[in-house]
């Protein structure tokens, strides 16, 4: 298997940064999280969820819209992306069932304020996250009894590294992990009871962990 290579960005601070981000992703967010959404559909858990990493609110929204019974709190690391991600909530009328945050999935006592939540989810930021340890034990300490950690994020596979692109999902790939790797995380921290599934088009995985 081919060496991960660490993706070098900063998160998006300022509000006009956000803005051309959710500009440049709203007309794909559907195809991007559909598999997700199917996912999530078939945990069938109702209540209350945290999203990490929830960006310009596309996914929080649509999970709303679809499950009358979900109320969320989404976290995003970038005061800019809070901002635009408000914005858009409060023009689909969402405000009283989506609570947005800024945070940072590595600092323990911002997440241990949150609370705990029937279900915990990140999309595409495991990639991202300087310790992933860290954030995956932060994530699981604020699942409830008997609730759900999933992650839905890239997988790392060996035949686009030979592919001449150089597009930001590619790089993502290249920066994300192996079902192995995160098997090896997983079980460091303890957590034995877990699934890891590759998703069409095959570099693409969730992991799935209950309480």
């Amino acid at each position: 298997m081919t060496k991960r290579i660490e993706q070098d960005e900063e998160a998006l601070a300022g509000a006009e940064e956000a803005k051309k981000y959710a500009e440049a992703h709203k007309r794909y967010a559907g195809l991007m999280y559909r598999t997700l959404l199917k996912d999530l559909g078939a945990l069938n858990i109702s209540g209350k969820y945290l999203e990490i990493g929830a960006g310009p609110g596309f996914l929080a929204t649509m999970i709303v819209e679809n499950n009358p019974d979900v109320s969320i709190t989404a976290v995003d690391i970038s005061p800019g992306m809070v901002s635009v991600a408000n914005e858009y909530i409060q023009e689909r009328e969402l405000q009283e069932r989506i609570r947005y945050v800024i945070g940072d999935a590595s600092d323990e006592s911002t997440m241990r304020e949150l609370g705990r939540f029937d279900l915990v989810y990140s999309a595409f930021s495991l990639h991202h996250w300087k310790d992933p340890e860290r954030c995956i034990s932060n994530l699981w300490n604020a699942v409830a009894d008997n609730g759900i950690l999933y992650i839905h994020d890239f997988k790392r596979v060996w035949w686009l590294y030979f592919l001449p692109l150089r597009t930001g999902e590619i790089r993502s790939i290249r920066a994300s992990y192996t079902p192995k790797e995160i098997g090896a995380i997983l079980r460091k921290l303890g957590l034995g009871k877990y699934k890891i599934k590759t998703l069409f088009p095959f570099f693409l995985q969730s992991i799935i962990v209950w309480k």
